[in-house]
């Protein structure tokens, strides 16, 4: 999205003030922004882990359903319920999650949604009926998400205006290709006959684990309290165990009512909800393609791959979302055709799922670093607004376009999907191009003003 003249002058203050702020509220090393380049980045990197893993072992299941179906003596649709049914999850889990982390700061909600994850991870192993299955898969990816949406607030605290777009692009990088990856490990892992779908859940708890362990080691609470005007840090004081463990006293004066209040707030401003419906209509079917892996490729189907080609089917995607960060369309179109021509109609159907994440990459990086940047502070609350409407929209495809392919062919429902992205792009993406500074000037739909939530936060902070 160019930027206008207003524009341009608006983000060259907003640098400004931010430099100023800092400048004015002394230098404290406890301040995220002042940390040193390795604190930061070794913080990132895990932090951006954490966004990867959720989405990598969301697909842990899909490539055996099969198998799973014949475990729990139900149908093979049934079985890919275990995956599309969770998607709808990150949509709603940050509601509580991100609150809570206003409440009792970000590292200790960190903490906890890992080591949570991970016992859940290890109930769906061992699970033995078809609902068990599905209430640690449920409950698990819940507490999963508890990263989902403090990553980018925390990139928010960690870097300045300017550096913060590089960071969630690679975030954003990690979220689009982590499904497709999970899908190409474990095809292979359940193909293995002496590991199975129940191991793939217990490597996803080991992973957790780990997670968990370099949270507390490397990721300190990134919520910072302004000291006083004219405040000096006693670098000679020795802190207290719990803040070398990097947590921080926080005694909150705000109301719990406030609190929670704040994400829904960002519903009411235009340049965050309506770039976030339209990617979440150019989302619709991605849940549909990873999950419906097994029923297009796997036992049954005309191709009727084992559980590791259907796996492999999974690194189309990968592919794709790899090739926006250096390459350009036409590739792709190029890699189709020459499937097409050979007579491989099912490298042309994953071709087309590359050209797909190709677009999501895209998509993502260039979204949330320009509604990021419209409200720097509302990080958090942007963050789960796209990620509400993203997974709002992913949840419901699966149920019904398996039946909509099998009686119209696959052409009908893509289409569809495609014509709705194209008609709703003017009103929903293409009036921020033209018109973004009056659209955000003119504030929210609504009374409640983001500056409201200002006043909420930083009566949390203090």
């Amino acid at each position: 999205m160019a930027a206008s003249g207003g524009e341009k002058a608006r983000i060259s203050d907003d640098v400004k003030d931010v430099e100023h702020s800092i400048s004015s509220n002394e230098r404290h090393p406890e301040e995220p922004l002042n940390w040193s380049w390795r604190k930061k980045h070794l913080a990132l990197l895990v932090l951006i882990f954490e966004t990867f893993l959720l989405k990598y072992t969301a697909t842990f299941i899909a490539p055996g359903v099969h198998t799973l179906a014949e475990d729990f003596h139900t149908t093979a649709v049934k079985g890919t319920y275990l995956a599309s049914a969770t998607a709808i999850v990150p949509a709603f889990a940050p509601l509580i999650w991100i609150p809570l982390s206003q409440r009792l700061r970000r590292r200790p909600i960190l903490l906890i949604g890992t080591i949570a994850s991970m016992l859940f991870n290890i109930g769906l192993a061992r699970s033995q009926t078809y609902a068990q299955a599905l209430i640690c898969r449920l409950f698990g990816y819940a507490t999963a998400s508890a990263g989902l949406c403090i990553t980018p607030a925390a990139i928010s605290d960690m870097f300045f205006f300017h550096e913060k777009g590089k960071r969630i692009g690679v975030n954003s990088f990690l979220l689009v290709v982590a499904p497709y990856l999970g899908g190409v490990t474990v095809g292979s892992i359940q193909y293995n006959p002496d590991l199975g779908w129940r191991w793939a859940m217990y490597i996803a708890a080991i992973m957790y684990a780990c997670l968990f362990v370099a949270i507390f080691l490397c990721v300190p609470e990134t919520i910072y309290t302004p000291k006083p005007v004219g405040f000096a840090p006693d670098l000679e004081h020795k802190k207290p165990l719990h803040e070398r463990l990097g947590f921080k006293n926080h005694h909150p004066t705000g109301s719990w009512a406030a609190t929670f209040k704040r994400p829904y707030i960002m519903f009411a401003y235009p340049s965050v909800l309506l770039p976030s419906i339209w990617f979440g209509v150019c989302y619709m079917s991605e849940v549909c393609n990873t999950t419906g892996f097994p029923l297009n490729f796997g036992k049954g189907s005309q191709y009727n791959f084992n559980t590791r080609q259907v796996g492999f089917c999974s690194f189309s995607g990968f592919t794709g979302a790899s090739m926006a960060e250096w390459t350009a369309g036409p590739v792709c179109d190029f890699v189709a055709k020459k499937h097409l021509k050979s007579g491989q109609n099912w490298l042309g159907t994953l071709a087309g799922i590359s050209i797909y994440a190709f677009g999501q990459e895209v998509l993502v990086t260039v979204l949330m670093t320009y509604m990021v940047d419209c409200y720097p502070q509302q990080a958090a609350e942007v963050a789960i607004v796209f990620q509400f409407c993203m997974n709002v929209m992913a949840y419901h495809p699966p149920f019904y376009t398996p039946m909509w392919i099998a009686s119209a062919s696959a052409k009908v429902p893509y289409i569809v999907y495609a014509v709705l992205s194209v008609v709703l792009f003017p009103p929903c993406l293409g009036l921020f191009m033209l018109k973004g500074t009056e659209i955000r000037k003119k504030g929210p739909w609504g009374k409640m003003r983001v500056e409201d939530t200002n006043k909420a936060g930083e009566e949390d902070t203090h």
